[in-house]
């Protein structure tokens, strides 16, 4: 599922947070790694969108992110795994604009 889209500058190193509550709590689980995966939709070879750091609480994922090429659409796959063993697998899509 694509949870939000977002523009973004290449130039511009931000934070994004991914707020897992609404499915975590109400069955009293918490977050415990998460993986992801970059891809770029327009050109299969551009790997200049990245994730330079990333942390998780008990109900959120925040991703620092950098780079990505002007003119161009990146998807970020994130799995999120929790204690009592769930996976969640959710999207977020860049588009990269250089005003």
């Amino acid at each position: 599922m694509i949870l939000a889209t977002h523009v973004k500058q290449p130039q511009e190193v931000k934070d994004y947070d991914i707020d897992y509550a609404p499915w975590l709590l109400p069955v009293n689980d918490t977050l415990d790694q998460i993986d992801l995966d970059i891809t770029c939709l327009t050109d299969s070879g551009d790997d200049s969108l990245i994730c330079t750091d990333s942390s998780i609480t008990d109900t959120t994922c925040k991703l620092w992110l950098s780079g990505g090429t002007d003119g161009q659409r990146y998807k970020i796959t994130v799995w999120a795994h929790t204690v009592g063993g769930r996976i969640d697998e959710s999207e977020l899509v860049f588009k990269v604009k250089d005003y």
